[in-house]
């Protein structure tokens, strides 16, 4: 085996280790949000108290006060204890996920399931009266179609493309698709939590290992387009990460809640072309592997050439004296 090919080698094995280290360094959206097939909603807060507002934030996942009245709000704690139930001060604002709301959502549904969290404003008792709901799932079956024939293709080309010019350019052109999908992804996901500044949001979402599956992809494609075999090699590294790190996105193809700031629909199309793409291109690599590997037998790529001073010294010695 050539040292290029030992070093293309190392080089993808270290994406299968790098496999692991992908599913813990980042969770499938921002702030840890996931697809969910309910969604609270308040009711009425009931007496209604000017300058408090109590809403829903988060996709269902939590609750928000915004404190505009003259006195603190104390949230009673769902227990005997205190956990996570806020006192807002004046002016301030807090959000906390609340057990009665997420005991709700455990309800045997489609129909709503009420819930009620009774916080005190000043000496006055007030219920905020809401009700967990079941909105119609999608249909799974054709994300699912989509996903299948995007990793089918990226596979088939991905044999082509040791060989074929135009499937490695191909290949290229499919890694800044599926980066791009996965871009798109983060930047909607990164508009789901509430109260954080967006960028470091995005930074955080994207983590060390998204971060460095882009440059990979991006470096593979450029590569791949200059004619350098190695750079399908980047783009199969790329793949398998993404996998790895949209890989419990796949959930938002049956979840009617997706914590996305856009379209849940182009929430899924971009989880489907990642997904997909990276998964096809990951089995690229095995490919290119395969196809770059010296058949049993053949003649390698270099032949050591003789050491000139030491045929030399063999010449002389075969001279009669």
């Amino acid at each position: 085996m050539t040292t290029w090919l030992q070093r293309a080698a190392a080089t993808f094995a270290l994406a299968l280790v790098l496999l692991p280290l992908g599913s813990v360094a980042a969770s499938a959206h921002s702030g840890g949000l996931d697809p969910q097939p309910v969604l609270p909603r308040i009711v009425a807060v009931d007496p209604a108290i000017p300058g408090l507002q109590v809403t829903v934030v988060e996709y269902g996942a939590r609750l928000r006060i915004d404190n505009g009245t003259g006195a603190a709000v104390d949230v009673t704690p769902a227990g005997q204890a205190r956990t996570v139930e806020p006192v807002v001060a004046v002016g301030a604002t807090d959000r906390w996920a609340d057990s009665r709301v997420t005991a709700a959502a455990k309800g045997a549904g489609p129909g709503p399931v009420a819930w009620s969290v009774p916080p005190t404003v000043g000496e006055t008792e007030v219920v905020v009266r809401g009700e967990t709901t079941w909105p119609p799932p999608p249909s799974a079956l054709p994300w699912w179609l989509l996903t299948a024939a995007v990793a089918l293709a990226a596979a088939v080309l991905g044999s082509f493309a040791v060989r074929r010019r135009w499937a490695a350019l191909v290949v290229g052109v499919l890694s800044v698709g599926m980066v791009a999908s996965y871009v798109v992804h983060v930047l909607g996901s990164a508009l789901a939590p509430d109260g954080v500044e967006y960028w470091p949001t995005v930074w955080r979402t994207a983590g060390a290992v998204g971060t460095g599956a882009v440059a990979a992809a991006l470096a593979g494609a450029v590569l791949t387009v200059l004619g350098k075999r190695f750079g399908l090699l980047l783009c199969a590294l790329s793949g398998a990460l993404l996998v790895l790190l949209t890989g419990a996105d796949v959930g938002s193809f049956s979840n009617p809640v997706l914590p996305f700031g856009w379209s849940p629909d182009l929430d899924r199309v971009t989880t489907a072309l990642t997904f997909g793409g990276g998964l096809g291109l990951f089995l690229t690599g095995f490919a290119v592997l395969r196809a770059l590997s010296p058949a049993p037998g053949s003649v390698p790529e270099t032949v050591d050439e003789p050491d000139p001073v030491s045929a030399a010294h063999t010449a002389d010695a075969q001279e009669p004296r």
